[in-house]
């Protein structure tokens, strides 16, 4: 069950950096002032951060596997 999280993390994860992508392409066009751009690169560091955090879940999971195993 744990790992279907890590995996659903890692895909909304993904899922935020592309959207992000989008929206700084978006703005690109439109040529706006630096100062729209910080909520964009926000959102892809959430997506990073959400990536991380699924990575760190898988890897407990791991160790508490091979804990067990012992």
């Amino acid at each position: 069950m744990t790992t279907i999280l890590a995996n659903v993390i890692g895909v909304g994860g993904v899922a935020i950096i592309a959207l992000g992508l989008w929206g700084l392409y978006v703005l690109m066009v439109g040529e706006l002032r630096l100062r729209e751009y910080i909520l964009t690169i926000q959102i892809i560091a959430v997506g990073f951060v959400l990536i991380g955090l699924a990575q760190a879940l898988r890897l407990l999971l791991a160790l508490v596997a091979l804990q067990q195993s012992h």
